[in-house]
């Protein structure tokens, strides 16, 4: 960040300049790209609802993801990640789906060659598994979520499920739901870490806790008029924890 002047720009003034010139920076490095280039560092993403909307841009292209998160079409560029609105991909004259597919493989790829280590987040007995890496697309293998459980995770009974989180761009929190144990592990320990990773971490996403079963995710997670989060538990895992019915607050 450049030095203010004190009898100069404000600091507001400042911040907004050098804002200014990186975007122009990446809009540059975008616009010099090939088509080989661009298909090359096309990356699908998953990003928060709310923010990728407050940006002013338009993304009518983003696919709902879950409640609260779009998958976006990005470029992972040496320098810096741009999200791509409806106008740059309407520049390249090709379709959303031929798009996306290009950037869910690429997704993939960077989830085969990333330095994921699986962590224990909790005290003692009561711990729940983490997901973490340097890639900045590490949240985002929450799409091929069975797949990255299977590859880091080999041998997990999904028969129940995974109750996940993605709190920031590095990391997904999640336990599968194979027994009593693990489903209430799952919905003490899940919402609680998520909103403390998405409160400290780098780059969050969402404070919001998921149940992925049979290819459906359903959120977990209702944000009340404070802020806080209460968890509902779906049938599914009432029936888990061997309860008709029920709700959990975190």
């Amino acid at each position: 960040m450049p030095d203010v002047d004190a009898d100069g720009e404000s600091l507001d003034e400042a911040v907004r300049a050098h804002l200014e010139r990186l975007t122009a920076a990446a809009e540059t490095d975008v616009d010099s790209l090939t088509t080989e280039q661009f298909d090359a560092a096309l990356t699908s993403r998953l990003v928060a609802r709310d923010r990728l909307h407050a940006t002013g841009l338009g993304f009518s292209y983003a696919l709902p993801f879950t409640e609260d998160m779009d998958e976006v079409l990005t470029l992972d560029l040496p320098t810096t990640v741009v999200t791509l609105p409806d106008s740059r991909l309407a520049a390249t004259r090709r379709s959303v789906a031929t798009l996306m597919e290009v950037g869910r493989t690429n997704l993939r790829h960077e989830m085969d060659t990333a330095d994921v280590e699986v962590v224990r987040l909790g005290s003692g007995r009561r711990t729940v598994s983490a997901l973490v890496s340097d890639s900045a697309y590490t949240a985002s293998f929450a799409r091929f979520l069975v797949e990255a459980v299977n590859r880091w995770m080999p041998g997990a009974d999904l028969h129940g499920g995974i109750v996940f989180a993605v709190p920031h761009r590095h990391a997904i929190v999640l336990q599968t739901c194979a027994s009593q144990a693990e489903t209430r592990l799952a919905l003490d320990l899940v919402p609680t870490l998520a909103a403390q990773m998405y409160a400290d971490g780098t780059g969050p996403v969402s404070p919001h806790v998921y149940h992925w079963y049979h290819r459906e995710i359903t959120r977990l997670t209702e944000e009340q008029e404070d802020g806080t989060l209460v968890v509902h538990a779906t049938p599914l895992l009432e029936g888990m924890l061997g309860r008709s019915s029920g709700r959990r607050a975190s």
